[in-house]
């Protein structure tokens, strides 16, 4: 039994596996196999990802189970693109990840890659994820985790190929021009209008004029190997400990700029309230600047502070980019609808704007103060 991908050269290469490729990445014989896209393929299979599970029956083993995950080719994109299309392939192909420090994460087991050219196959083992729901104790252990991994990693060589991202959140800085530039026209829908908040406009505006002062303080930062995009969905508590999976980000990042998406993401998908955006501020920050202490990291945590305030400044001027395209793109309202949970959407555009006033505007006010200190 097999699920159709929309890309047909793919679909042909799906077909053509062999008996013995499978039992290669199952390490015994194996008998046949299926396979079905997980969240739906994401990307469509065109220019994008595509992930895929494999069910892999033997005659003298129970089933198992094998990730296959593809990164389509997005001609024209350089390797030092913030979103480099091939860059997880290139981090797991130089083996970057397979000494990850001790008590912190571990990167999915790679079975397999192949490079086709206009994409890349990479083959890994599955893993159950064992917590369904998070609770505050679980982001404070997750952040300790990130914490001990980062401040491990400082002063670490790395590979000095252009596929590795180097500042990752001010890289993406540059992209947003346009969006800016196209503000006053964008606010002309009523949508837009209550999602960037009426009272801080101007402020909005400064930031972005002052983008520049947060993206040098990051490059100022002692420097490590960041994830950034250590959220809730790519983490998985499973049974051989804790799994980071998406490396697509990866690279040198400032100390601190590691927290910007557990934080920032806990917010956008969980609700929001101010108070609850105060706990988890407050608490993944404290239990990242303790992961760093007792990586043996003795700097002064107001370095840190200062990563994770500059980053979630620059990751929130992109968040006025993608709620407004969001917003006014009427082709994306029921999957916000969806996402979100709620009918109305003047409720989620309000739910924006609240969202705004802490991950960009609150972000930004201390992130001044800390660098004019």
């Amino acid at each position: 039994m097999l699920s159709a991908t929309s890309d047909p050269v793919t679909a042909q290469r799906l077909a053509a596996l062999t008996t013995a490729q499978m039992a290669e990445l199952a390490s015994r014989t194996v008998t046949s196999w299926r396979y079905a896209a997980v969240h739906g393929g994401f990307g469509g299979a065109i220019g994008g990802t595509a992930l895929y599970r494999f069910w892999i029956a033997s005659e003298t083993h129970p089933p198992i189970t094998r990730i296959l995950k593809i990164l389509f080719q997005r001609p024209g994109e350089t390797p030092n693109s913030p979103y480099y299309w091939k860059r997880e392939y290139e981090i797991y192909r130089a083996r970057l990840l397979e000494d990850l420090p001790a008590d912190t994460f571990i990167a999915p087991h790679i079975m397999q890659l192949r490079d086709f050219g206009d994409s890349c196959w990479i083959w890994m083992a599955d893993y159950a994820d064992r917590k369904d729901n998070w609770t505050l104790d679980d982001y404070r252990a997750v952040a300790g985790r990130l914490g001990r991994m980062n401040g491990s990693m400082i002063g670490r060589d790395l590979p000095d190929e252009g596929w590795l991202a180097q500042g990752w959140h001010s890289a993406i800085a540059p992209a947003l021009a346009d969006a800016f530039a196209a503000l006053p026209q964008s606010l002309q829908q009523p949508l837009a209008r209550i999602a960037l908040p009426y009272e801080a406009r101007d402020e909005i505006v400064a930031i972005w004029r002052d983008r520049q002062l947060f993206r040098d303080a990051l490059a100022q930062l002692p420097q490590t190997l960041c994830h950034n995009d250590a959220f809730r969905r790519n983490i998985l508590h499973s049974d051989a400990g804790a799994v980071l999976l998406d490396w697509a980000l990866a690279g040198r990042g400032g100390i601190g700029e590691e927290l910007v998406s557990l934080a920032a993401l806990a917010l956008y998908y969980s609700g929001f309230t101010q108070a609850y955006a105060e706990q988890i501020d407050q608490a993944v920050f404290a239990a990242y600047v303790d992961g760093l202490r007792e990586s043996g990291w003795r700097g002064d945590q107001r370095l840190a502070r200062i990563g994770y305030t500059c980053g979630m400044t620059l990751r929130g001027l992109a968040g006025v980019k993608q709620d407004i395209n969001l917003l006014i793109d009427t082709d994306q309202h029921e999957q916000l609808r969806v996402v979100h949970n709620r009918d109305s959407l003047e409720d989620i555009a309000a739910f924006f704007a609240d969202v705004r006033r802490f991950r960009l505007i609150k972000m930004a006010r201390e992130a001044r103060r800390l660098l004019a200190s």
